[in-house]
């Protein structure tokens, strides 16, 4: 079979040889880098503590008291001591 072409002008022996591969696919990719900024804010509090421990002590004073009791009775004609 020939094209009929004026080019090429084949002739049926020629396209015998011919063996046509799938098209071979290419991909080309273009990567453009974009930045995007996240703020993430921290606050720091700083606590200045002072603590303050009161004592409370309560001495004790302890003593001796030693009493004598001195009693009376008077003892008339009528009456008696008891």
């Amino acid at each position: 079979m020939s094209c009929h072409c004026n080019r090429c002008r084949c002739e049926d022996s020629h396209w015998d040889d011919v063996f046509i591969c799938p098209t071979k696919k290419i991909v080309k990719k273009r990567t453009n880098h974009r930045v995007v900024k996240h703020i993430h804010p921290i606050e720091v509090i700083n606590v200045n503590r002072r603590v303050i421990w009161n004592e409370h002590f309560y001495p004790i004073t302890e003593r001796d008291v030693h009493e004598t009791v001195e009693e009376n009775c008077h003892c008339g004609y009528s009456k008696r001591c008891k």
